[in-house]
């Protein structure tokens, strides 16, 4: 365990425990006993003053926004043009950054009030409806009462979503309510988790959507909301919404993280762990580096999928799309009518590339070839503001929404999220385990078999985002947009095993080949275990061990430890828990123990103390 130095408290679960402790004491105890008057686990938190590689690193928001306003959207068919400022950046823009150019210009222009700015370029906005028909979403049923299984299903009832970011949007609920009354999407109820709220969460509800907010202090939950950002609240808006467009009735999971650097967001994905199976969204990146590895064991929670934006910079690698364990999410400029097939070029902005650090997964060494370290992206969808989609955004103090046209990987990757959700819920209406990493289905069970591919997805072959040799599109895979773009319907029959239809823009498949493998136990996550499993002593003698564990990457560590015999104690330090026996006694002990660290994972293993006789 890396570590230069540590300190610890110990307290007993039990209240009889807590007594014996001196549960008023102004400095914790450094061992504790456990005597057959304190029944109950013994709790060790062992937090490490550990070099974080990445203690100066920040992530972020990956979102676009055409520079106009919208006015509030109407019903018809056909995708809404407008006109927008050309030569105000795009990335990150909020309304009130909009805003403050429009007071500028009125200041200069000595006009005393905000006066239109030059507008030149052509924006085209998309409504829920004209996406899921562009790419071939089942289509939305007139209401979700009364639904069967098999539909609820392809709605995404049952699973979780959990959305990753950072700061707070506290008017995350108001804005939903808009962009489902505008858009005629499902309701859904809201709730926020407290620091004291039970993990795992209760299964999701298998007929309504429920958005739940949760803030987050490492890995655990806390009752404090972080400080309001405008542009990570337009990031959180923007993915709230397009994940329950994609998948109306699954559960939706904000949680906040309180700043952007890169140890909060890992600890809220962390939490999400802690949460129960699901999708995980994070529509944030910082550049890759050395440091990235010793945060990848995070996305290895079980019957968990980790999809994540590849940035907004052009051809660049960031964090944490470049993990091996996360599904990179490229992005596109749509051209749709409103009718017809689709047609999509690389948008000039989405990131990918090969990159420096991360070795070649081996999900992409025998699918796709020249690349001698993890290209991202995997797959793409609409991403350019141009060709961008409504998102509701409310200021704080006010309550009436305003709209803008927003775009960026950032809107790629939510949807993605919520496409593996609903593959998901299919799935689980099959009796099938849920998709987990679904690189390998990706890769060899779709992008290695032409007529597979072919159907499930749109191949993306014109467009660049950069200058570089492989930042071109071209036939089959490539980095600024993986496979392409989903054709929906063949796509979910591909990952599912089962027929959905739809509106798709692709020929539905067979059914994928591939057998879809029986659940397993989940092993522990990489990296986090207990590396001592016996200690022997001798009766009459005193009797002193050392439990090893590892836990790379972890800054905290909460051990509990049950059954215990009397008369023993326990300390931790770098090394592992000390064990400690004045008077053993001839017989075994086993001793359960369960490690927790700040990234989520957790291990049980069971330690046998053998007292032989003299």
């Amino acid at each position: 365990m890396r570590s230069s130095h540590f300190s610890w408290t110990l307290s007993l679960l039990a209240c009889a425990a807590l007594t014996a402790c001196g549960g008023g004491a102004s400095s914790p105890d450094t061992s504790l006993t456990r005597g057959a008057s304190a029944p109950g686990a013994v709790a060790l938190n062992v937090q490490l003053d550990a070099a974080d590689p990445a203690a100066n690193v920040e992530a972020l928001p990956s979102f676009h926004a055409a520079a106009v306003e919208l006015d509030e959207p109407d019903d018809g068919a056909t995708p809404r043009q407008t006109q927008a400022l050309a030569g105000l950046s795009t990335r990150r823009l909020t309304l009130a950054t909009l805003d403050d150019s429009r007071r500028a210009h009125a200041l200069s222009s000595g006009a005393g009030e905000a006066q239109p700015l030059a507008a030149t370029t052509t924006v085209t906005t998309y409504t829920p409806a004209q996406i899921r028909a562009a790419y071939g979403l089942p289509a939305l049923p007139a209401s979700t009462t009364g639904l069967t299984a098999a539909q609820a299903a392809q709605l995404g009832a049952g699973q979780t979503i959990y959305i990753v970011n950072a700061k707070h949007n506290p008017n995350v609920v108001a804005e939903l309510a808009a962009f489902n009354a505008k858009f005629g999407l499902p309701t859904c109820s809201s709730r926020t988790l407290t620091a004291s709220s039970a993990l795992p969460l209760a299964a999701a509800s298998s007929s309504g959507c429920e958005l739940v907010v949760a803030y987050s202090a490492g890995n655990a939950l806390s009752s404090t909301a972080p400080a309001y950002d405008s542009g990570w609240a337009t990031e959180i808006a923007l993915d709230v919404q397009w994940a329950h467009a994609t998948a109306p009735l699954a559960r939706l999971v904000l949680i906040e993280a309180p700043d952007a650097g890169v140890a909060s967001l890992t600890g809220a994905v962390g939490l999400a762990n802690r949460m129960g199976a699901g999708v995980v969204s994070m529509s944030f990146g910082a550049n890759e580096g050395s440091w990235t590895a010793s945060y990848d064991s995070v996305f290895s929670g079980a019957g968990m999928s980790y999809v994540a934006a590849t940035g907004d910079n052009g051809a660049a690698v960031s964090w944490p799309s470049v993990s091996t364990k996360v599904l990179a999410v490229g992005g596109t400029t749509l051209s749709y009518t409103g009718s017809g097939a689709r047609s999509e070029t690389t948008w000039s902005g989405t990131g990918g590339g090969v990159s420096a650090y991360t070795a070649l997964p081996s999900y992409q060494s025998g699918s796709i070839g020249g690349y001698a370290r993890r290209a991202v992206a995997d797959v793409a969808f609409n991403a350019d503001p141009n060709s961008g989609q409504y998102v509701a955004t409310i200021a704080p103090g006010t309550t009436a929404p305003r709209w803008i046209s927003a775009g960026g990987t950032s809107l790629s990757t939510p949807q993605w999220a919520g496409l593996l959700a609903v593959s998901n819920a299919i799935r689980a209406a099959a009796g099938k385990a849920a998709l987990g990493q679904p690189h390998a289905a990706l890769y060899q069970q779709i992008g290695s078999v032409p007529t597979q591919y072919s159907a499930a997805f749109k191949d993306i072959t014109l467009g660049a985002n950069g200058g570089c040799g492989t930042c071109v599109a071209k036939p089959g895979y490539d980095t600024p947009t993986g496979w392409g773009t989903p054709n929906v319907s063949a796509l979910l029959t591909s990952l599912s095993g089962v027929s959905v239809s739809g509106g798709g823009t692709g020929t539905t498949p067979s059914p994928a080949p591939t057998p879809t493998p029986k659940p397993t136990p989940a092993p522990a996550p990489s990296g986090l275990a207990l590396t001592t499993t016996a200690l022997n002593g001798v009766a009459g003698k005193s009797f002193s061990g050392t439990i090893g564990y590892s836990a790379p990457g972890a800054s905290a560590l909460a051990i509990s430890i049950s059954g215990a015999a009397s008369g023993m104690v326990f300390s931790a330090n770098s090394s592992g828990i000390t064990v400690g026996w004045a008077q053993p006694v001839v017989g075994k002990t086993n001793l359960v123990i369960t490690l927790m660290d700040n990234l989520g994972r957790t291990t049980t293993g069971t330690v046998v103390v053998t007292i032989s006789a003299k």
